[in-house]
């Protein structure tokens, strides 16, 4: 299976999966500790690009070389398209959990987070978090 093969193949899958060394590999599900810091990774950043012509997008896959792989956000910074399910012209990447090297995209900043051991102790951008 190629890349192109592999995206055909995962629109009609049910569950996100990522192509590495040729291979389909399932997308763990995320923890809450997770899910919290990606959602404060996004609520900072949306503010921040906004009137700049880039988009802050999460749970977006992106291709890599021969791979496709889902990091916890991607900021895009080349043309919109409503439809597209690939980023057009990605600007920078955040992993969080998941120490991956992103040199080869050339003139894309990158950066892994890590909410720790403890779920009680996250990681959290944001001063404050109302419930």
């Amino acid at each position: 299976m190629n890349v192109d093969e592999f995206l055909a193949w995962e629109a009609d899958q049910p569950l996100r999966f990522e192509f590495l060394d040729g291979q389909p590999v399932p997308v763990e599900p995320s923890t809450q500790a997770q899910s919290v810091l990606i959602s404060d990774i996004v609520s900072l950043l949306r503010p921040a690009v906004r009137a700049t012509g880039l988009r802050v997008l999460s749970n977006f896959r992106i291709r890599y070389a021969n791979d496709v792989r889902y990091p916890a956000v991607i900021i895009d910074g080349g043309s919109c398209d409503p439809n597209a399910t690939l980023p057009s012209q990605p600007f920078a990447i955040v992993d969080v959990d998941r120490f991956r090297d992103w040199s080869a995209l050339p003139g894309v900043r990158y950066l892994v987070l890590d909410t720790g051991d403890d779920p009680n102790g996250v990681l959290t951008l944001l001063p404050k978090r109302t419930n």
